[in-house]
């Protein structure tokens, strides 16, 4: 019987997390290895993360692999429905409530209390996009190694002025900036037709 109920358990949290991705999302353009995850805000997880938008996410081919050197390198982009821009603090604000509530559910010792993730990001104006990002984001792994870990990450924002949509590329990772995984994760870029998409 606590068989039949665990499988019934894991069958509905799997069709709770299927129910939640979107494959007519399409923010990115990345290489075909890379897997796709895309949801509309917000989720379960994080409830407090409230947007109206979407995200699009893409793990490398290597990021669940912890002798990969492209372990936990991946990109995400959000397209929101906002009256104005985020600050630096507040995209730092957001993304610590994030990775907390997805953390927390991924963990799987109840014994231990998941350490609180932190985030620093500053922005420069540039010629390429709106703004350009760079940052840290310090936060318990759950998912593999079960330790802190720092994600370099490096993004940007476009404003979409006739649909009054603001759009955010992030790509992450535990290497430095100058590492090779970054040829790489910077191929991870915003379809051409980002606004009118």
């Amino acid at each position: 019987m606590r068989i039949i109920t665990l499988l019934l358990f894991v069958i509905l949290l799997t069709s709770a997390s299927s129910a939640q991705d979107d494959s007519s999302i399409n923010l990115m353009i990345t290489e075909d290895s890379w897997r796709k995850e895309a949801f509309k805000f917000p989720k379960p997880f994080a409830p407090a993360v409230d947007f109206d938008g979407v995200a699009d996410v893409r793990f490398t081919d290597g990021w669940s692999t912890a002798d990969s050197p492209k372990f936990w390198s991946y990109a995400f982009a959000w397209k929101l429905n906002l009256e104005k821009g985020l600050s630096d603090s507040q995209i730092e604000h957001y993304l610590e409530l994030y990775f907390d509530g997805l953390m927390q559910v991924v963990n799987r010792d109840t014994s231990i209390h998941v350490p609180s993730t932190t985030a620093l990001f500053i922005s420069k104006s540039t010629a390429e996009a709106e703004v350009s990002y760079k940052g840290k984001i310090r936060l318990y792994d759950a998912f593999f190694s079960t330790e802190m870990i720092t994600l370099k990450v490096n993004g940007e924002y476009h404003y979409c002025t006739d649909h009054d949509n603001h759009v955010y590329l992030f790509r992450l990772s535990p290497k430095d900036l100058d590492n090779e995984v970054w040829n790489h994760l910077n191929k991870a870029a915003l379809q051409e037709n980002i606004c009118t998409y």
